[in-house]
């Protein structure tokens, strides 16, 4: 039996959507309500295999309450008519599942079920995991075209979370790298200034002691004290570096007041607009990340104005839609010519950053000013509705 054409231009639609969608939990979301909304089916499930593919690892629903998973209690790891299609990945239909030989049957507690769909996700040819449908509402049994739209979306399925997962892969490579670039530079500053530093101190008061002059040893002392206080004014600026005080003691916007308000220091003339979207100006530090980055970026911006560009202004601009942040920062500099080494300007630190979140970084520049504008989403603060997430 044929998809109806509305159905399959619905399905095209869906496919299109998942396939451009990196976040792996929610393509595991959308492809429950999808596949619900495709056939009909009172209760849908996904189950993810473990890593033998001997039975399920993770189990997430559609259409079951709060109160029937209690009832439930453990929910299934793959026995059952559930694991025939573990072991053997193809579609299965079936208008009474209890019939079938290798039901186990419900336990106590569990909503009545009786047809039964199941369409394996293969992912590059492997078993990956299981859509399971039952309980066609408005009908006695799932179709051939169920089971064809049903077939069609777990294709789809599989190529987006195939993509989604190379994507936190790359993400996660570049964590790594971002961490051990972040920890050569920290051990670069301890070893060339504060252990160096240390080490001079060492050197000094040991000198003044063998002279056994008090004298020279009171001036050695309080050169000692003046330098352990620049160290630890040095050792004070690393710390900030991993997240400035500022942002946990008074939020992102008054931090960067503060950040801009140093700057100007500098003799640059600054203008700014804050349009800060509700989580970041709650005041409530739940989007700790977004906010490090966002702060991150303007302070390394100003950084670079100031050591390299020779500029005179500055325009900053933090402003939100629906879908992403944006930052913008803009100077009236010499520029720079980005096919050079930049290797002091931090550039590599800012785009690692903003694609951690998942956003992109632009950076223009020529005689008339350098722009560096960042386009990062906004944190998900919901999920499909009734899609609900269980642990096997």
């Amino acid at each position: 039996m044929a998809i109806e054409v509305d159905k399959l231009l619905r399905l095209l639609d869906v496919g299109r959507s998942l396939v451009t969608e990196l976040d792996a939990e929610a393509v595991l979301q959308r492809i429950l309500v999808e596949a619900q909304r495709a056939t009909g089916a009172r209760y849908v499930a996904l189950g993810v295999l473990n890593e033998q593919r001997t039975g399920l690892e993770r189990f997430l629903t559609l259409g079951i309450d709060d109160a029937q998973r209690a009832a439930i209690g453990d929910l299934p790891r793959g026995r059952g008519v559930l694991g025939v299609l573990i072991q053997a990945p193809h579609p299965l239909r079936l208008a009474h599942v209890g019939q079938h030989p290798q039901s186990y049957g419900f336990p106590p507690g569990h909503p009545p079920m009786e047809s039964f769909l199941g369409v394996p996700i293969m992912i590059r040819g492997e078993a990956w995991g299981n859509l399971y449908l039952t309980d066609k509402q408005g009908a006695a049994e799932f179709t051939e075209a169920d089971e064809t739209a049903t077939v069609v979306l777990a294709d789809f399925a599989a190529t987006a979370i195939d993509n989604a997962r190379g994507v936190e892969a790359d993400r996660l490579r570049s964590m790594i790298a971002a961490a051990d670039a972040e920890r050569a530079r920290w051990a670069r500053e301890l070893h060339d200034e504060t252990l160096q530093a240390l080490a001079g101190l060492r050197v000094g008061l040991s000198g003044a002691l063998r002279r056994d002059d008090p004298s020279v040893y009171a001036k050695a002392t309080r050169q000692a004290i003046a330098d352990i206080e620049l160290e630890i004014a040095n050792l004070r600026a690393i710390i900030s570096d991993l997240r400035p005080s500022l942002l946990d003691d008074v939020g992102l916007r008054a931090a960067l007041e503060a950040l801009l308000d140093r700057r100007r220091e500098d003799a640059l003339t600054i203008d700014c607009e804050f349009g800060l979207p509700e989580e970041l100006s709650n005041g409530t530090r739940a989007y700790r990340e977004l906010e490090t980055t966002i702060y991150r970026l303007v302070q390394e911006s100003l950084t670079n104005i100031v050591k390299h560009a020779e500029a005179n202004r500055v325009d900053v601009s933090i402003t939100a839609d629906d879908r992403a942040v944006l930052v913008e920062v803009h100077d009236d500099g010499h520029g720079f010519d980005q096919s050079e080494s930049t290797a002091g300007f931090g550039l590599a630190g800012m785009r690692e950053r903003v694609f951690l979140l998942g956003g992109t970084l632009e950076i223009a520049s020529d005689r008339g000013g350098t722009s560096v504008r960042a386009r990062i989403p906004r944190p998900a603060t919901t999920t499909a509705a009734g899609a609900q997430q269980v642990a096997s």
